[in-house]
């Protein structure tokens, strides 16, 4: 999680007096709602990078992508090692809400005042910006970016 970034969003989406606002506390659900459009922008790719092994050399790279996705809402031109880089981050962040779901508890606090619109950006710089992966690295070659979000 990079602060300082979420708090450049928040500032950015809800306006400069962002801390008046309440926080709220976002389930697991919320977040993995928040997440799973990201399948969408896998889909161009994802038969490139799936079967590739994850490389931490590029992660940095993956932290400058994935800034300026929430900040612009475009992917810049990356390559198929960051996107890989990307997705083992964006299945985890999932493992990790549904978890936290399960456990009853709440994941990720946000402003009340954030727009449900705005919630996958604040998600990708909780859980994806700078993410040290929680488990170990899985086999992404059977990845679908067509599955069915699961219902909770």
């Amino acid at each position: 999680m990079d602060k300082v970034l979420m708090f450049e969003y928040f500032a950015e989406v809800i306006g400069p007096d962002w801390q008046n606002s309440p926080p709220v506390q976002l389930s697991g659900w919320e977040v993995v709602e928040a997440l799973w459009p990201l399948n969408n922008d896998f889909k161009n790719h994802f038969r490139d990078f799936a079967a590739l092994p994850y490389e931490p050399r590029f992660e940095d790279q993956a932290d400058t992508a994935q800034e300026h996705f929430v900040f612009t809402g475009k992917w810049p031109p990356v390559s198929v090692e960051v996107w890989r880089v990307i997705l083992e981050r964006h299945q985890q962040a999932i493992q990790v809400a549904l978890a936290n779901e399960l456990a009853g508890n709440f994941l990720m606090p946000i402003p009340s005042r954030l727009p449900k619109s705005a919630r996958t950006g604040a998600a990708i710089l909780y859980l994806l910006q700078k993410m040290r992966l929680p488990f170990e690295v899985a086999d992404r070659a059977n990845y679908s970016p067509d599955a069915k979000q699961p219902h909770p």
